[in-house]
């Protein structure tokens, strides 16, 4: 299953890391006499080799934090990735000695939250119009240094990428193959992040990674026909649980049997009234528990557990709540899970 997110895209660069959002310009300029480079940023710099933005606020503070904006707005671009596979990657190398430290930070460079700005974005002219009383800043980027050090970032990702892909080859224990490929993958999406933004610090240019899109999908359909999955029902246990986690086991690729499974997905819902001594609400207790019984590694995960309590007006209506919120976390939290467990090898 891939869930699909949109990325806004921006250049965040190892340098300047000790400034919080751009390099201070110079002293403030004041007068009544509006600088040219506020409405015409590029006569003061040339468009081929940099990327220039103007901003104004009521301090000087907002005027360059609204500059740096202005250039991360040039990044801005849709891309669809598998989100959960990247950051699943990324989490099963953490506290490990893993190469994919690096690419951590790498695809962290690549994603812009409210609270970051550009750290290598510099300040070089602060305008005070003492007539409407707003301050203008003036920042800038350098292309090819930018660049330069995305394409820095792309190679090393792309040598990993090859890495593990070439590893998956000799694999004979399935799951860690599929670990393996799913590696390869992660990094092959965190550069394409990256080469979206190369493509407009370089008016359009691309890098080419070493393995194509199509290699790495045949791989992985290649070893998810190999694994197989079998469910085993606990008593009393709705059918849309079942079908619940067929659907999730269907989508990541993986074959449902009968028996002589790879993994074993055994579940059990339970449910008990409770009384809230509210007249016309019917409140019950429930209980989802999953155990995942890994045959080729001879492990067992740790047990997915929810115990919650929903009220409704009717027990039908509250059964039905139930199913909705199990639906929703099987597709959320126990995806995860099972995700984490695949990629930790």
């Amino acid at each position: 299953m891939k869930f699909l997110m949109k990325f806004v895209l921006v250049v965040l660069l190892v340098q300047f890391t000790n400034c919080t959002y751009a390099q201070k310009g110079k002293t403030v300029q004041k007068g009544d006499e509006r600088p040219q480079w506020i409405d015409n940023p590029y006569s003061f710099y040339s468009e081929r080799q940099y990327l220039v933005g103007v901003g104004s606020g009521d301090t000087r503070e907002a005027a360059e934090k609204n500059a740096v904006a202005q250039i991360a707005k040039i990044f801005k671009t849709d891309i669809r990735v598998d989100e959960t596979l990247i950051e699943s990657v990324l989490e099963s190398s953490k506290g490990k000695k893993s190469e994919l430290s690096t690419s951590s930070e790498i695809y962290n460079r690549t994603r812009i939250k409210s609270d970051q700005q550009l750290k290598n974005v510099k300040i070089d002219q602060v305008y005070f119009s003492e007539k409407d009383g707003m301050y203008y800043a003036l920042a800038y980027l350098d292309r090819v240094e930018t660049s330069a050090l995305y394409e820095q970032d792309f190679k090393e990702n792309d040598r990993l990428m090859l890495e593990y892909f070439q590893k998956s080859r000799n694999e004979t224990n399935k799951l860690h193959r599929l670990s393996d490929i799913n590696k390869s993958i992660a990094l092959f999406e965190i550069n394409r992040l990256i080469n979206e933004q190369y493509k407009v610090l370089t008016g359009g240019n691309v890098l080419t990674p070493s393995v194509s899109k199509s290699e790495l999908d045949q791989a992985l359909r290649s070893i998810r026909e190999k694994i197989s999955v079998s469910l085993a029902a606990g008593s009393d246990t709705p059918q849309e649980v079942g079908d619940y986690l067929r659907e999730i086991i269907g989508n990541i690729g993986f074959k449902i049997v009968e028996q002589n499974a790879d993994f074993v997905i055994k579940y059990e819902l339970q449910t008990e009234k409770s009384n809230l001594n509210r007249p016309g609400i019917v409140a019950l207790n429930w209980h989802l528990k999953i155990d995942v019984v890994d045959r080729v590694n001879n492990f067992t995960l740790k047990t997915f557990n929810m115990n919650k309590r929903t009220a409704a007006i009717s027990e039908g209506e509250a059964k039905a709540k139930i199913l909705r919120t199990v639906k929703e976390n099987l597709k959320t939290k126990f995806y995860r899970q099972l995700m984490d467990y695949l990629n930790s090898f």
